[in-house]
């Protein structure tokens, strides 16, 4: 009686001891990875009656930087400002237009968190007609520069599926009409996925709306080299200043 008492006593410490090693491979593993890279979240579930779950936010999946087709060769003198028509969508939705303005949405925030204009303005309600339509365009009155462009893909995948987005913008001058930039971007965001590491396992967690956070690592990406040349010195003074 008293060696099976013993016996199962032992079981159960060694068990506990496996689930304590477990739990602390798993927070290790998630303390690393938040080190690495602190866009990732990461965090730990775990009880001594199952096996410790380590969940892993998911990132967005750009296969490249933003593709540049045309830039400026200089700077401007000073910061410009600019006006933000909603993305016009060729993919074709019912709530198309709402679709547009949310994710155009994404894109004004994330650019108004970089700075990457002294002034923004979102166009709600406007239309984006192309190059034809700027010159006509009351509401860009007083901008510098008016910025449109398209949704070229879109692919909803919600919780279980992946999430796909791909956008073309271009950037104008509103006093001439010259198109100064034109630059096109995309990612993707998949479902999450569940790896088992025998001791525990690792889930991917997707944050509640895997599109508007597609949008968000896109607009960010493209907002860097807008800001540095909106915000940078034309190569002439660069050049007499080493002089």
């Amino acid at each position: 009686m008293s060696s099976r008492f013993n016996s199962n006593h032992c079981e159960d410490i060694i068990m506990t001891v496996r689930h304590l090693g477990a739990l602390l491979m798993a927070c290790l593993t998630a303390l690393s990875l938040a080190a690495c890279n602190a866009n990732v979240g990461a965090g730990v579930t775990a009880d001594f009656s199952s096996t410790p779950t380590l969940y892993i936010d998911q990132y967005v999946e750009r296969p490249w930087l933003p593709e540049i087709y045309i830039q400026p060769r200089t700077a401007p003198l000073e910061p410009l400002t600019a006006v933000l028509v909603p993305l016009r969508m060729r993919t074709h939705y019912s709530n198309a237009k709402g679709l547009s303005e949310e994710l155009t949405r994404v894109v004004w925030n994330s650019w108004l968190k970089q700075r990457v204009f002294p002034g923004l303005v979102m166009l709600e309600g406007e239309k984006w007609r192309g190059p034809q339509g700027i010159m006509t365009m009351p509401s860009a009155g007083g901008a510098d520069l008016v910025i449109g462009g398209e949704v070229t893909h879109l692919m909803f995948g919600g919780s279980a599926g992946n999430t796909e987005l791909a956008i073309r913008l271009e950037i104008y001058d509103a006093a001439t009409g010259d198109l100064l930039w034109s630059m096109a971007h995309a990612g993707s965001m998949t479902a999450g996925l569940t790896q088992d590491y025998v001791f525990f396992y690792k889930k991917n967690r997707l944050p509640s709306s895997p599109m508007l956070a597609v949008a968000q690592a896109l607009a960010n990406d493209i907002g860097d080299p807008l800001r540095n040349w909106n915000y940078g010195q034309p190569k002439e003074e660069e050049e007499s200043s080493m002089e």
